[in-house]
């Protein structure tokens, strides 16, 4: 794989905020984003008619045709390409100058050969830098607050010493610290602080990062390609390491670290990683025995909490003995439709060959945490009954994951460049997010924890779900939500109030769709005909009420409701709930005397109901049991019963388990009990 891939898939998922300030043109839409629609509706529809009770995942692990491609970590920005391209457009614009100059926000230093810019104080910078030339940035002694990224190309260097380093971010992987061409930076005796949330180093070409005495209270994800450096020594948190290409690693005397091991093209192993969290001394090179085809070298020494993670390539040949396993991630390349399914975290693999043709991947005696999946190009990928860390998805391909587990220990749910994810009747415990031109769909799912947000100038779409936070968008994103919150049931012959939301919030920079107008309708069971519900809507509605449904014409029974939610350029999303409409005669409130008068026990009832009430005179009674649906079950009494008190059993072995309803009718009194059964 090229340098440019390899750099776009470690970069992929965080936001890029240009070196400059430069206003790009938007474009309208995501590439065929109305057809995307229409196809995506079909399927969901299709999946809710057929999965409305999935098994969440199989036994069996299967992925099968197509170019997989492994490959795993956490995640990244867009683009280093849009970085350099913003780089070069502004010194072709500037031109040079002997001085440290600032484009925008941007701090340039390097124009001129011998420009040095030295912080040894409190300073702040409100944006990105730019080190280029031989141009040096010293921070020594300096408490520095910088609100963008550090780049570093050509022969700048970076040098901290006895500094602390401020790096605020309003969301994960805001920040990076890049290293091009036969750039330096030294950070010793210095703190790195990135504000409690995860973010990005990266190197490239020759550069060297060194990292010295450092205070890093924070995670990072780190990408290492072609004939980078990377030399730590005493870190507390050192984070993820990319491995690849002819990169050298050196870390000793570090804490939290996980190693990827990239697996290319003719690579060999015949490996076990060593046990434990603590690691005296490992090295990996094609000098150990086993090992061939790799070009990089890792050396580790005394470090504790040291992770292990593979990232097998078409044509690698690996197998792994007696190891724990941190993370395997699965990369798919190329215009192939590839169908995963049935992978699962914190699995055991006793001898277990990953059925992929174009590599071998044979793990023995191994456990494995974590898998993830990464998609490229205009691959299709498939996945269904899988418990994941992490599903990722870039250039221009398309995922469909449906009736999977995400659980976050690989990092979240992320849909980038001009891709799209419909991810539907899962769960999901991290973040989810679409960047650049991505679509997203979450569709009659779970988010359980983390942030939900649309960047750039891209599209996502909630529909039926129930998220952990309120959704957020960048100026130029745009966030759909259709969704049916309840009841579940409701009485004939009255007035249903139907809850939920229907709006399309865009932000202020957005030249995308904005909201056109909703409208309802429901359907019986079995039949093929909607109904709308009400009038149409052309005024949004959160979390609030959507329509008033008048039942009073319609027959009790299953049901289901659709809303449909329409933008001002005639696409629209559907969203479906199911509804219980119960008899009218069900809708009887009970008196604290009714309480007393009638009972059930036991309620919930295993094999046997019984009803005990009391008459005070002789009475024409019917007693009857109803399921939800409304449908009557069975009449026990339809007659007149003498005076007194009287007990009437039920046999419900027959019955199977649910609610139903028992109702006690004496002239023009009724009385209704709910009963469980089980």
């Amino acid at each position: 794989m090229d340098i440019r891939k390899k750099m776009l898939f470690w970069l992929s998922i965080c936001l890029f905020y240009s070196v400059v300030n430069v206003n790009a043109q938007q474009s309208n839409a995501p590439f065929n984003f109305s057809e995307r629609l229409k196809q995506t509706n079909w399927k969901l529809n299709e999946q809710f008619q057929m999965e409305r009770s999935p098994v969440l995942f199989e036994q069996n692990s299967l992925v099968s045709s197509g170019e997989e491609h492994q490959h795993s970590l956490h995640q990244a920005l867009t683009a280093i390409r849009k970085k350099i391209n913003a780089i070069e457009v502004s010194l072709a614009l500037t031109g040079r100058s002997a001085d440290t100059v600032y484009l925008g926000d941007t701090l340039v230093i390097g124009f001129e050969s011998g420009d040095e810019l030295v912080i040894d104080s409190e300073w702040l910078h409100p944006g990105p830098i730019l080190v280029i030339g031989d141009g040096v940035l010293r921070f020594s002694g300096a408490h520095a607050t910088i609100l963008g990224d550090i780049i570093t190309a050509e022969n700048g260097q970076v040098i901290a010493d006895s500094s602390y380093l401020y790096f605020p971010q309003d969301y994960f992987y805001q920040r990076i610290l890049l290293l091009t061409g036969n750039s330096e930076m030294h950070f010793r005796n210095s703190t790195l602080d990135f504000g409690g949330m995860v973010h990005n180093m990266a190197t490239v070409g020759t550069a060297i990062l060194e990292l010295d005495h450092v205070n890093k209270p924070d995670f990072s994800t780190v990408g290492m390609y072609e004939e980078s450096v990377i030399i730590i020594d005493s870190i507390n948190v050192a984070g993820e390491f990319i491995i690849d290409d002819d990169v050298r690693l050196d870390i000793k005397n570090a804490e939290m670290i996980l190693l990827w091991h990239q697996m290319g093209d003719g690579a060999v192993a015949d490996i076990n990683f060593p046990a434990g969290e603590y690691v005296d001394y490992y090295e990996f090179n094609d000098q150990q025995s086993g090992v061939s085809g790799v070009g990089y070298d890792i050396l580790i020494d005394n470090c504790r909490q040291v992770m292990w993670g593979l990232m097998p390539s078409e044509g690698s040949d690996i197998t792994v003995a007696d190891s724990d396993i941190r993370a395997i991630g699965l990369w798919f390349e190329g215009s192939d439709s590839t169908e995963v399914k049935g992978l699962v975290n914190n699995a055991y693999y006793g001898d277990f060959t990953a059925p992929m043709q174009d590599r071998n991947l044979h793990l023995l005696n191994c456990e494995v945490m974590t898998w993830s999946l990464y998609s490229f190009d205009n691959a299709y990928v498939d996945v269904s009954g899988c418990i994941l860390g992490e599903i990722g998805v870039m250039g221009h391909s398309e995922v469909s994951a449906f009736n999977y587990f995400c659980d976050g220990s690989g990092g979240y749910l992320w849909a980038a460049d001009t891709t799209l994810l419909v991810s539907g009747m899962s769960s999901l415990m991290s973040a989810l997010r679409s960047t650049n031109e991505s679509m997203l769909i979450f569709a009659y799912s779970t988010q359980m924890n983390g942030l939900v947000q649309a960047l750039d100038n891209s599209i996502m779409m909630l529909i039926q779900s129930n998220i952990s936070e309120t959704p957020t968008y960048d100026p130029g994103a745009v966030i759909w939500m259709a969704n049916i919150s309840g009841p579940a049931t409701g009485y004939q012959n009255s007035t249903v109030p139907l809850e939920g939301s229907a709006w399309i919030d865009k932000g202020s920079e957005s030249t995308l769709m904005d909201f056109g107008y909703y409208v309802m309708y429901y359907q019986k069971d079995g039949d093929t005909t909607w109904q709308m519900i009400g009038d149409t809507n052309y005024v949004e509605v959160s979390d609030d009420v959507l329509v008033n449904w008048n039942t009073h014409a319609v027959d009790p029974g299953a049901y289901y409701l659709k809303l449909d939610l329409w933008d001002d350029w005639g696409n629209g999303a559907t969203a479906t709930a199911v509804f219980t409409l119960l008899p009218g005669l069900l809708d009887t409130p009970e008196s604290p005397e009714d309480q007393m008068y009638f009972s059930v026990y036991p309620n919930p009832a295993r094999s046997t109901v019984n009803f005990r009430f009391k008459l005070d005179d002789p009475l024409p009674l019917s007693l009857k049991i109803y399921n939800v649906n409304g449908r009557e079950i069975a009449t026990l009494v339809s007659n007149v019963l003498d005076a007194g008190e009287h007990r009437i059993s039920y046999y419900t072995t027959e019955l199977p388990g649910g609610i139903y309803y028992g109702v006690l009718s004496t002239g023009n009194r009724r009385m209704v009990k709910k009963i469980v059964v089980y």
